[in-house]
């Protein structure tokens, strides 16, 4: 499977939903748009492994972040953080063909998912 423009589909759907750009948002602030298009970038590749993760799975387990070499996975309880440990192999392999930077590890965080859409 090809590497994809992980923002590029975000704004492709976020264009779709008539949201406003990062630039019109961030209103000249490099720093804000800089944050905003790493949550953008790991809402799309969050979208991407949806698939990839077991039913009861997806809504409980998402994409955090990357950071540096480690994909972050944010699991909705401790019971689901030991789920997501057992996806996480599959996960980081998917997510190897399409974040733009190498990929090495997982790490599981647990988080209030809750203000999360799916």
């Amino acid at each position: 499977m090809p590497r994809f423009g992980v923002q590029q589909r975000y704004h492709e759907t976020m264009n779709d939903r008539g949201e406003k750009s990062v630039s019109a948002v961030a209103g000249g602030d490099r720093r804000l748009a800089s944050l905003l298009r790493a949550s953008q970038a790991f809402e799309a590749l969050d979208a991407r492994l949806r698939p990839h993760l077991s039913e009861a799975s997806r809504g409980n387990i998402r994409v955090a972040c990357v950071e540096g070499d480690c994909l972050v996975l944010a699991a909705a309880s401790s019971a689901w953080a030991s789920r997501a440990r057992l996806e996480a192999q599959n996960l980081l392999e998917h997510a190897k063909e399409l974040w733009p930077g190498e990929l090495t590890k997982t790490r599981i965080i647990v988080a209030n998912l809750e203000g999360f859409k799916v």
